[in-house]
């Protein structure tokens, strides 16, 4: 592969670095709950190390070396922020910690610029999409998980970034998504995706759904309506924006 380096913000509990790791790329994955890492390297022992996977206990924010409060949901990990008021959105109180922050642009500095850049902070995802414009040389593909409170940021920084193409994908559909017919992403492989993953990337997107950004932004203010109206039935699910270059 020309590039086989992939940058994970938000690794989670793992399952879009597994993805990535089994498709054959290099993974430099970042997440700021301690006990979601040690179940990753209890997880990716062999891959990390065969230096295949870079696990990082640190909080993608606005610059590298400093540290940051990380609100840890206790019964959904996947609500944990560096924002209290998103991790504490049901009323519930957060566990604190404190933890080192990295940046986008360090990270490239230290590992190179990836192929692609997955981005799925929970109502951090803006700063990352803002550091876009620092790099001299930018992923050729990116994701991020919308929301309403951000969308037009992260269309804005795109957008400028020089990010030319752009898909919707709803992540409530992953599960059941099929493997594309032809493989343009590493290694072909026979695939099932968790509930919340990420998905296909890149060229294994359907090639005729890439739309212009007028098309794509037209598109997901549309779904903001009906999910508006009715959350339940008409705006299903959630949406990852992609993006690519032409370069």
């Amino acid at each position: 592969m020309e590039n086989s380096l992939i940058f994970d913000f938000g690794f989670h509990n793992g399952d879009d670095t597994d993805f990535y790791l089994a498709k054959g790329f290099k993974v430099v994955a970042a997440e700021a709950n301690p006990v979601l890492i040690q179940k990753g390297i209890e997880r990716f022992g062999k891959q990390i190390g065969e230096g295949r996977l870079i696990l990082l206990n640190k909080a993608v924010s606005a610059a590298a070396g400093t540290t940051t409060k990380f609100f840890i949901h206790r019964e959904k990990s996947d609500w944990s922020s560096c924002l209290q008021e998103l991790a504490e959105s049901d009323g519930s109180k957060a566990e604190v910690v404190t933890i080192e922050t990295t940046c986008l642009s360090e990270l490239c500095r230290q590992f190179g610029v990836p192929r692609y850049l997955k981005v799925d902070i929970e109502g951090c995802d803006l700063l990352v999409a803002g550091q876009l414009s620092e790099l001299q040389r930018k992923p050729k593909f990116i994701s991020f998980e919308t929301s309403k409170r951000d969308y037009a940021g992260l269309f804005a920084h795109l957008y400028v970034s020089g990010y030319t193409q752009f898909q919707l994908i709803n992540q409530a559909n992953n599960a059941e998504r099929k493997a594309p017919e032809c493989t343009g992403e590493g290694n072909k492989i026979d695939y099932k995706f968790s509930q919340y993953s990420s998905g296909y990337f890149g060229d294994d997107l359907p090639q005729g759904r890439w739309l212009s950004y007028d098309e794509t932004l037209v598109r997901y203010i549309k779904y903001k309506e009906l999910k508006q109206i009715d959350n339940q039935e008409l705006g299903l699910g959630w949406l990852d924006l992609h993006a690519r270059r032409d370069d």
